[in-house]
């Protein structure tokens, strides 16, 4: 068989394996993200505080789905003159289960577009990328440099949706954020949190499951479970706590022992992660 042929016929083979293979890690890194879950950015603002803010600004409330790793909803939104401030501020991992805000944010806005004018006069355009099907601008100057494209609310009202950050964040980020923008003043979705203790009714020196589920937090996070029912080894601010690892979807679970010595009754326990309070609780009853 020709010498040539052989050669062309294995580079062809190679080059048709490497794109299996690499669609098949593609696939396998898909299916990890769709089985752990996604929480939406604009899920951290707390529903109350959503509501307030699509009625300030006008009935519709655009908001982005997605933000570079860590960065979530902290403090800082506000409706004033018809334009809508939201800041997202990242944060660092000091340790497992322990986190630190920094002063690198994200400022998104949705603010009027005037009449008759194109969203590509909105500021001096340097680049015209498309991400996830929408054409999202980019402009450097004047500073901050951001994104932005202009969307049609349901009233007919032409807004601008731009990012902008305190950081040196690139292009390709913020444009994502942009892009993922969308009106939320009718959803109701949340990160989901739940705390349960198993069983409910337990003999002192004996153990129980505590397990839940901790949306929002980061797999691999560390869930604090906190309660006066628990042993004293281990404590958050002053009381008993017990500690889990957040796996798949959010959920973890962990044993805790009671004491001996712990007096009967009913015990409240709470848990945290990522710095803040999951929102949840479970009660336990301790018999002799």
């Amino acid at each position: 068989m020709n010498r040539a042929y052989v050669l062309r016929e294995m580079k062809t083979t190679i080059r048709t394996a490497s794109v299996v293979a690499a669609c098949v890690v593609v696939a396998a890194a898909a299916g990890s993200a769709a089985r752990g879950g996604f929480t939406p950015a604009w899920a951290y603002l707390p529903a109350p505080l959503r509501t307030q803010l699509a009625a300030k600004d006008g009935g519709s409330l655009y908001l982005p789905a997605r933000m570079p790793l860590f960065y979530r909803f902290r403090s800082g939104a506000a409706v004033t003159n018809g334009k809508l401030t939201v800041t997202f501020t990242n944060r660092v991992r000091i340790r497992q289960g322990l986190w630190r805000w920094t002063k690198q944010t994200i400022r998104w806005q949705t603010l009027p577009l005037a009449a008759g004018s194109d969203c590509t006069a909105w500021r001096t355009r340097d680049k015209t990328l498309q991400v996830d099907g929408n054409k999202v601008y980019w402009s450097t100057s004047p500073a901050p440099a951001a994104a932005w494209r202009c969307v049609t609310d349901t009233r007919g009202r032409r807004l601008v949706l731009t990012a902008s950050a305190s950081g040196s964040l690139a292009d390709e980020p913020l444009a994502g954020v942009v892009a993922s923008g969308l009106d939320v003043s009718s959803r109701t979705g949340a990160p989901r949190a739940s705390l349960v203790v198993t069983p409910k009714t337990v003999r002192r020196g004996q153990t129980v499951l505590v397990h839940g589920l901790a949306q929002g937090c980061t797999s691999g996070d560390r869930v604090t479970v906190i309660s006066h029912a628990f042993s004293a080894a281990h404590s958050f601010a002053g009381v008993p706590a017990v500690f889990a690892q957040v796996g798949s979807a959010g959920r973890f679970s962990t044993t805790a022992r009671i004491p001996r010595t712990r007096a009967t009754g009913s015990y409240v326990l709470t848990a945290r992660c990522g710095g803040g309070n999951l929102g949840a609780s479970a009660h336990l009853t301790v018999t002799k």
